[in-house]
């Protein structure tokens, strides 16, 4: 059997992704931590400061404004409240 063509192409997905400046998601805010909403992909940790309080667990469209690659961490600015009926 010719393994290399079996796992042709497989690739594992990390617990940590990374995002750069202007990247748009689509995420579950997991909840608040002092105040300020988390969004949680994997062990990455995505904070959202002009977010209002109540959403948690709520689909939310979010752009990344900043991230740090060594800590799996960063801001994004909300763009909206997705209905789940969609």
């Amino acid at each position: 059997m010719n393994f290399r063509k079996l796992f042709a192409g497989l690739t594992f997905r990390t617990n940590k992704p990374t995002y750069d400046a202007g990247d748009e998601l689509t995420a579950f805010v997991t909840g608040y931590a002092e105040g300020v909403a988390r969004v949680r992909i994997g062990d990455t940790v995505i904070t959202l400061p002009d977010a209002q309080s109540g959403l948690t667990d709520q689909l939310v469209k979010i752009r990344v404004t900043e991230f740090d690659d060594a800590d799996a961490t960063g801001q994004a600015e909300l763009l909206d409240v997705l209905d789940r009926s969609e």
